[in-house]
């Protein structure tokens, strides 16, 4: 350091070279804490998105420190530029700042998403309750670090003359910096061709957005958005990082097989199965099974549909299409001869391409008729045709509730109702009385279709083979949240989630237990009850038997971004992001300075995480 005759500028000088030391030394402290983000992620499979972990890794940190270099202690050297309380202001800062990492980095274990402002407020409300591990933690951690940055300040301070490690750290610092900027680039072209190796890491750090040149890119030319919003669709959102299921199925098959008939009708609400709007359903339920508190596993038809055949939340979903992994329901069925035969105009058939009908396509009988009448014609028709000798597997989806559909010539019960369906003008507060009625006359043509269907079974014989399902993907609200919410989609009160479930199960020896049930758990019962599958349900499914008696406690709906935790009279919505919002079941309205139970939400982040592979 040359001298210059001004006091005031030699100190300041030595003092911003003691800063930039100082700053150096914490990029390593903050780099070793952050490997904990490289243990809890799932590592890329290419050596090219590996690479670029590390170079990230080693980018993002030296980064953050080296601006919270230049926001805090740098222009402290300039307002307090004295040796001693420099040190030790920029030594709490140091040790804040690292503390706050460590924390991150456990909230991002658990939960696996980074620190905001309600994650916060939820480590301070659970400080003193027992899942406060988070809190043990960081009283350890707080007054050891503050002892190594004290130790560390007054090491480089001694050290700050010595030319060679100046000369040595422009190099050190010159490297930092290419690491930084290539972690941008490097995600530019991922983010433009698409390359999931390097995209799927974009949330594994905290503050992390990483640069991306699609607009500038198709701009010049050089990016043709319609192709790359086709190949985004077609690929799916994840590397192939799946273990699903997690140990191979070990099966005692029974020696007599009984056939499966499911039937999502769609847009089914909860409370349409009574004695009015479903009288032929509410007396088939009678006598048979009702589950009268069940939800679906999302409030769509794409998260509805997946978790009644997958088991799995629809956090699963985008890496299920992704890998075009078939539910492991169908790959045992079909191992064991099953006869498949799916029946119903589903919404988007490519989706259903990618995940439901995976490896399908060239053994299933396949209706896609778009009236709910000739549909019906074709399953009978169908049933009565098929070889006897064999076992089989019927999904019927009925979408007359959904479309708001019956046929011209009958006048439904429930009057007056909608003449015409039209979007624009059906939702509107003057025209709901009229719209609620024609939804209800399409139910009870629905249930008109079901009796039919039941009693084809009974003419053949086969009720006392067959088990039966008759449930819903989602339900339907009529603004009932007050939050101009219609239909399905669109939030997740119980009007959207809580669906029929209504099952038939020949010679069922236990009752299944009246308590809170879910889509989830219709895979974890076929599997063992029907198809002879040892494996606890936890290695294929996050449900469990719908004849299980066991207390729960929660029940879990969602989507790849937005999740719902259903307990008792709460309802805990959250997202990947970390936001959080505790309502109330029955008003769907946010409970003021309510919190979500910490215990349980790492539950739920566990299942929402057990089927990727461990780093």
């Amino acid at each position: 350091m040359v001298e210059t005759g001004n006091p005031y500028r030699d100190n300041v000088s030595r003092l911003i070279t003691w800063g930039h030391w100082f700053s150096f030394f914490n990029i390593i402290l903050a780099m070793l804490i952050a490997t904990r983000y490289l243990g809890s992620i799932s590592w890329p499979s290419t050596t090219l998105g590996v690479t670029y972990l590390i170079i990230s890794w080693i980018g993002h940190f030296s980064f953050l420190s080296f601006v919270t270099y230049l926001l805090t202690i740098f222009p402290l050297s300039f307002i307090l530029p004295r040796e001693k309380p420099l040190r030790f202001v920029s030594s709490i800062i140091a040790t804040l700042a690292l503390v706050l990492l460590l924390i991150d980095t456990q909230v991002f274990q658990l939960f696996k998403f980074h620190l905001n402002g309600q994650v916060w407020q939820l480590l301070l409300d659970q400080a003193q309750t027992e899942e406060g591990s988070i809190w043990s933690i960081i009283f350890v951690a707080v007054p050891a670090i503050f002892l190594l940055q004290l130790l560390l300040s007054a090491y480089v301070w001694r050290k700050i003359n010595k030319r060679k490690r100046r000369q040595y750290g422009n190099q050190v610092g010159l490297a930092l910096l290419v690491c930084f900027i290539l972690t941008h680039l490097v995600n530019s072209w991922a983010d433009a061709t698409l390359y999931q190796p390097i995209t799927m890491q974009r949330a594994n750090f905290p503050l992390s957005y990483p640069m991306t040149a699609r607009s500038f890119l198709a701009k010049h030319g050089w990016l043709d958005l319609e192709q790359y919003e086709k190949k985004a669709e077609d690929q799916g959102s994840a590397e192939h990082r799946l273990l699903y299921p997690l140990r191979p199925l070990s099966v005692s098959a029974p020696s007599e097989h009984k056939n499966l008939l499911v039937v999502v009708v769609d847009s089914l609400r909860a409370d349409m199965l009574n004695n009015i709007n479903m009288p032929n359903l509410q007396r088939y339920a009678d006598q048979h099974f009702n589950f009268r508190n069940h939800m679906s596993g999302g409030n769509d038809e794409a998260m509805g549909m997946f978790s009644l055949f997958y088991g799995l939340p629809g956090h699963y979903y985008g890496d299920i299409r992704a890998d075009k992994r078939p539910p492991v329901l169908f790959d045992e069925m079909l191992r064991q001869d099953y006869q498949f035969g799916l029946f119903g105009a589903l919404e988007d058939a490519k989706q259903y391409k990618q995940s439901l009908l995976a490896g399908l396509r060239k053994q299933v009988f396949v209706s896609r008729q778009t009236d709910d009448s000739l549909l019906i014609d074709d399953w009978q028709q169908w049933l009565d045709t098929r070889t006897t000798d064999r076992p089989w597997f019927s999904l019927v989806y009925l979408s007359s509730p959904g479309d708001y559909q019956v046929p011209a010539s009958i006048k439904g019960p429930f009057q007056p109702e909608l003449t015409r369906f039209n979007p624009a003008t059906a939702y509107r507060p003057e025209n709901l009385a009229k719209l609620e009625n024609r939804y209800k006359n399409a139910v009870f043509y629905t249930d008109q279709l079901l009796e039919q269907m039941v009693t084809r079974l009974q003419q053949q014989g086969l009720d006392d083979q067959t088990i039966v399902v008759i449930t819903s993907n989602h339900g339907q609200e009529f603004n009932e949240t007050q939050s101009n919410s219609w239909g399905y989609g669109s939030n997740y009160s119980t009007y959207q989630v809580q669906v029929p479930m209504v099952l038939a199960w020949p010679d069922a020896e236990t009752p299944p237990p009246a308590q809170a049930s879910s889509h989830l758990d219709l895979v974890p019962t076929l599997m063992k009850g029907m198809l002879g599958v040892r494996n606890p349900s936890r290695d294929y499914s996050t449900g469990r038997s719908l004849f299980d008696a066991s207390p729960r406690t929660w029940l879990l709906a969602g989507d790849q971004n937005d999740f719902a935790i259903y307990q008792d009279n709460t309802i805990t919505q959250f997202n990947k992001q970390g936001d959080f919002e505790l309502l109330d079941s029955e008003t769907y309205r946010p409970i003021k300075h309510g919190t979500p139970d910490m215990g349980t939400l790492i539950q739920v982040m566990n299942e929402l995480n057990r089927f990727y592979r461990t780093p």
